[in-house]
């Protein structure tokens, strides 16, 4: 017997343009890399910062963390230490 082949449902991603009228800090590229990562402030709390990857291409986001708004610094300065560059 053979069982039917169910298609996985496709998930609904989210893209950096969903968040285009919230405040964004930071925006770091790096040469010949298809990912950029976005600093996005919380909306509801001044105190935590989202910070996204996603596709340069598509904006299509393929990582999100949040962090607390004091600590946004030392994570810029370590991922412009791994050859990101600051856009904005």
């Amino acid at each position: 017997m053979y069982k039917k082949f169910i298609k996985p449902k496709k998930q609904s991603t989210e893209n950096i343009t969903d968040f285009s009228k919230s405040k964004h800090l930071f925006l770091l590229t790096k040469i010949r890399s298809p990912l950029s990562i976005a600093f996005i402030e919380y909306d509801e709390d001044p105190w935590f910062v989202f910070v996204k990857y996603f596709k340069n291409k598509t904006g299509e986001i393929t990582d999100s963390s949040m962090i607390i708004k004091t600590d946004c610094e030392n994570r810029v300065r370590h991922l412009i230490s791994l050859g990101y560059k600051l856009k904005k």
